[in-house]
C-alpha cells in the first residue's frame, strides 16, 4: 500500500489535475452534453437526488483520499466554517438570485432567446420531493461542487496561470456540467462562475461559496414542491 501511495505522490501536477477533474466531473459533463435539448418533466426526483447523494459521497471519499496523499488539506483550499463566512454566503446567495434574474432578462431582451423553448428544456422538480432528502442532497452537492470546481481548481491553477485564468477554467468546467439546464442555465452559470471565483480569490474562503450553493439548491427545490 505504501508503494502505491508513493507512486501517487510522484505524479506530476498536470496528471493530478486531470485525474481530479475527470473523477469529479467527467461523468456529469458527459451526461450533461448528451442531455442537451431534451425536455424533461421531472429531472429532480427523490430517486435522482438519492442517487446523486450516494454517488457524490463515494466519489468525494476516493478523490479526497487521493488529494490527501498528494499533500492537500481543507486548510489549503480555505474550507473553514465561520459565522462571518456563513453571513457572506447568504449574501452571495441573494446576489446569485439577482444574477439569475438579470441573466434571464438579458437573454430575453438583448439576445432574443426564446424563453418558452428554453423553459421547456430547463430541468423540473417532482412535486413529491422529500424535504429532508432535499436538504441533505443540497448540502452534499454544495460541498462537493465548490470544493472541487472552485477550491481545488483555482488553488491549483492560480500559482502557475494566474487568478483570472484559474477563475475562467473553473467557470468553464462549471458550465460544462450544467449544459443540461439549457439556455436559461447557461446564461446564469457563466456570470455566477465568475462571481464565485472572484469572491473566492479575494477572500480565500470557500465556506461562503458552499453556503450560497446549498441555499440556492435547497430553496429552489423546496419551492418547486409547493
Amino acid at each position: 500500500m505504501e508503494k502505491f501511495r508513493e507512486m501517487i505522490r510522484r505524479l506530476p501536477p498536470g496528471l493530478e489535475f486531470a485525474i481530479v477533474i475527470i473523477s469529479a466531473f467527467g461523468q456529469f459533463i458527459v451526461a450533461s452534453i448528451l442531455s442537451i435539448g431534451t425536455a424533461r418533466t421531472a429531472a429532480y426526483t427523490n430517486e435522482a437526488l438519492a442517487s446523486l447523494l450516494v454517488g457524490e459521497a463515494l466519489q468525494f471519499a476516493v478523490i479526497a483520499w487521493f488529494l490527501r496523499v498528494r499533500g492537500w488539506s481543507l486548510d489549503k483550499v480555505g474550507l473553514k466554517v465561520t459565522l462571518r463566512g456563513t453571513g457572506l454566503g447568504l449574501g452571495l446567495a441573494v446576489a446569485s438570485y439577482a444574477v439569475f434574474i438579470l441573466a434571464k432578462l438579458a437573454g430575453q431582451h438583448l439576445l432574443a432567446v426564446d424563453m418558452a423553448s428554453a423553459a421547456a428544456v430547463y430541468p423540473k422538480a417532482a412535486k413529491d420531493l422529500d424535504l429532508q432528502l432535499v436538504f441533505v442532497a443540497s448540502a452534499v452537492n454544495g460541498v462537493y461542487e465548490e470544493l472541487f470546481v472552485a477550491g481545488y481548481i483555482i488553488t491549483a491553477l492560480t500559482p502557475v496561470r494566474g487568478p483570472w485564468t484559474a477563475i475562467n477554467v473553473s467557470t468553464g468546467i462549471r458550465l460544462l456540467y450544467h449544459l443540461y439546464q439549457g439556455p436559461i442555465g447557461i446564461l446564469a452559470i457563466v456570470p455566477l462562475g465568475i462571481l464565485y471565483g472572484w469572491v473566492y480569490v479575494r477572500t480565500r474562503q470557500l465556506w461562503p461559496l458552499v453556503v450560497a450553493h446549498i441555499a440556492i439548491d435547497a430553496v429552489g427545490l423546496a419551492m418547486a414542491t409547493g
